[in-house]
């Protein structure tokens, strides 16, 4: 079934209006809709239409390579889909121009040749592709994903034009479409609806995973699990990974975030203020603090989600590489926020943990609130802390925590009276590692020591397979800094063997993922460095192993001459054809005005047939047959009928309508 007049040149124009190629679109366009009116058909062959198809299958995957290339993003697949209407073209046109105007579909899939008998002749399965290229206009213009309501309304403008070529005549074209328009304003309810349904549902998953994960903590405040129920799930995706020159020296914490107040299960980092960081010239280069003679380097691989996210880095870093982000902030803490490209980022980290980067002790790294004291002053008393020096109180809270609690995922909720912290320290005495940063930071500052809450990332699983650290994110940690010697200091007291157990809860099929994982992050990388090497303008060599391809299809064969054949006009103005000027319609139309009408699938004869069953004794109905075989003669018979037999037709057909007057 072919399209209906001009059908296809609209759609075309309107795809190219909404991707920005209008300039194609105009002569595709033009050229389509030319076949109504230019006269001459070519002979095609299936082989013809065979190489015209691969011609257009390595266009696909040329153009496909190219824009791998150029932006080493998933995204290539909404360009590519963008330029399918004129990739696939020249198989359009060829079946229009075609004498045949359809094509074995046979010709275009070729794995289902290899299906049939090789002694028995492959059935032949013939299409008419204009509609399939109608769709395929549609998703390419969907592609675009214009945020505004001119796809909707020229989309469903097209539609309602093909639907109405194709439409029953039993219906008056008015209640048609009336019911058109109303299914069109409920879809677009409904479309706007949906939309706004999946940025809900969207950005509730994205705050969801965010809370298990430790991924785009917040600056400002930190909610901690101290106090819920339930068991807390971490994730087992590979996050980010980092490299070293010496394993042995891999900072095992880097820092994500810091906070200096607790409040109600909650820390806060107070008078936050962050400050823009300037870049080097080179634009990717970023002094975070003064420069260091000794330091040390790490690589860190990852990226940013929603464009934009924290750092995690270790203590002391004070300079960042090769960092290709828009904006770099810091504030007093030490927190580092940027923005910029979300893809894969690999940037070099140079640190010395013995230098202090962040702000000086306030006042509020010693605050403890009042509803903890009670539990903080007895541990600190029991334990006889006060007066002792750092380092050893430090080495006493340590041992307190291995020795007396353990690590659990178990969230065990409240009691009633006491709060989360208060009935870690001195009932449960089993948590995750928030309890034990938290309990460590008010100890701590019950004793004189200014503490803060760290949060971030643990590093410890080597990968042979990659040859560097990877990181979870079940690896997501808290931990307690603490200012000892003019120099702010991780100190964790989580026990050690907290990583195992998680480790412990990881799938048997983790070592499958890992494998896919690590063959993705290679793929990228590498497409992320053959970006980089500005290949677009030798793209053109791409076209050799095409031109290859074709002379090799043409020297298989000797040379295939098409020949052209003159066909009657099918425009929309050509001459009517033999039969369509007979009166039988007129009969037609008066059963219509009574109610009896003819469903779209009945031919001429069911249809008579079907009335004659309804009204058995009906004469009008009975003397149709004769007028019908007529009828089909003068309308489908090569022969036609002659001038007798005309007259014969218009009379009985006029005699039928008479009678059927008189019955009125």
């Amino acid at each position: 079934m072919k399209t209906p007049p001009f059908l296809l040149g609209a759609t075309l124009i309107f795809w190219g209006w909404q991707t920005g190629l209008l300039a194609f679109a105009l002569p595709m366009a033009l050229i389509l809709e030319s076949s109504r009116f230019i006269q001459w058909r070519w002979n095609f062959s299936s082989q013809d239409i065979r190489n015209i198809a691969n011609f257009c299958l390595i266009l696909v995957i040329l153009i496909g390579i190219i824009l791998i290339i150029n932006t080493h993003s998933i995204q290539f697949i909404y360009t590519l889909l963008q330029w399918l209407p004129i990739i696939l073209f020249p198989l359009v046109l060829a079946q229009i121009y075609s004498i045949n105007e359809t094509i074995d579909i046979r010709t275009l899939f070729l794995l289902l040749n290899f299906f049939s008998s090789p002694h028995q002749k492959p059935e032949e399965f013939y299409l008419n592709l204009t509609y399939f290229y109608f769709i395929l206009c549609i998703l390419s213009t969907s592609a675009v994903n214009i945020q505004d309501i001119s796809f909707y309304i020229g989309m469903f403008l097209l539609v309602a034009i093909a639907l109405f070529s194709s439409r029953s005549k039993r219906f008056s074209p008015l209640i048609w479409i009336g019911l058109i328009l109303c299914a069109g304003s409920l879809g677009l309810v409904g479309q706007m609806g949906l939309h706004r349904l999946h940025l809900s549902f969207e950005q509730a998953i994205i705050e969801q995973l965010s809370s298990l994960s430790f991924q785009d903590a917040d600056p400002f405040q930190k909610s901690t699990a101290m106090g819920d129920i339930g068991v807390l799930k971490l994730s087992n995706k590979i996050f980010f990974r980092v490299a070293t020159d010496d394993p042995e020296t891999t900072p095992i914490l880097l820092r994500e975030s810091t906070y200096n107040k607790y409040k109600s299960s909650s820390w806060f980092a107070t008078d936050s203020q962050f400050k823009s960081i300037q870049p080097a010239q080179n634009l990717t280069t970023w002094q975070l603090a003064q420069q260091q003679k000794n330091y040390y380097k790490m690589i860190f691989t990852g990226g940013l989600n929603r464009k934009k996210g924290l750092l995690k880095l270790p203590n002391g870093t004070f300079k960042l590489n090769q960092l290709p982000v828009l904006k770099v902030e810091k504030n007093q803490y030490g927190t580092v926020k940027v923005q910029g490209n979300p893809d894969l980022m690999s940037y070099q980290i140079l640190f010395n943990p013995t230098i202090n980067t962040d702000s000086p002790p306030t006042e509020d790294d010693l605050q403890i609130p009042p509803s903890e004291k009670p539990a903080i002053s007895q541990i600190v008393q029991q334990l006889n802390l006060k007066g002792k020096p750092p380092q050893e109180i430090l080495k006493q809270v340590k041992g307190f925590f291995e020795d007396n609690f353990s690590y659990s995922l178990q969230l065990l909720g409240k009691d009633r009276g006491q709060t989360p912290l208060s009935s870690f320290l001195l009932k449960n005495r089993s948590g995750h590692c928030e309890y034990f940063a938290t309990a460590t930071a008010l100890l701590l500052r019950e004793v004189g020591i200014p503490t803060r809450y760290a949060i971030g990332f643990s590093v410890s699983e080597f990968s042979a397979l990659e040859n560097q650290f990877i990181v979870r994110g079940r690896d997501g940690h808290a931990w307690t800094l603490v200012y000892i010697d003019g120099v702010w200091q991780n100190f964790d007291t989580t026990p050690g063997g907290w990583s195992a157990i998680e480790d412990a809860a990881a799938p048997q099929w983790e070592i499958i993922t890992d494998i896919g994982s690590f063959v993705g992050f290679q793929l990228t990388l590498f497409l992320k460095y053959i970006s980089t090497l500005n290949l677009l303008k030798y793209s053109w060599l791409l076209m050799i192993p095409l031109v290859l391809i074709v002379i090799q299809f043409s020297s298989k064969k000797r040379v295939h001459r098409l020949t052209a054949k003159r066909i009657l006009s099918k425009s929309v103005f050509s001459a009517q054809q033999p039969g369509t000027d007979s009166e039988f319609y007129l009969i037609e139309r008066a059963l219509n005005e009574l109610g009896f009408f003819r469903h779209s699938s009945e031919s001429l004869k069911y249809w008579i047939q079907r009335l004659k069953q309804e009204l058995p004794k009906n004469p009008l109905i009975e003397d149709l047959s004769a007028i019908v075989e007529l009828h089909y003669r003068y309308r489908f018979d090569p022969q036609g009928i002659n001038n007798t037999e005309r007259e014969e037709l218009k009379v009985m057909i006029k005699s039928w309508l008479n009678r059927y007057q008189k019955k009125e």
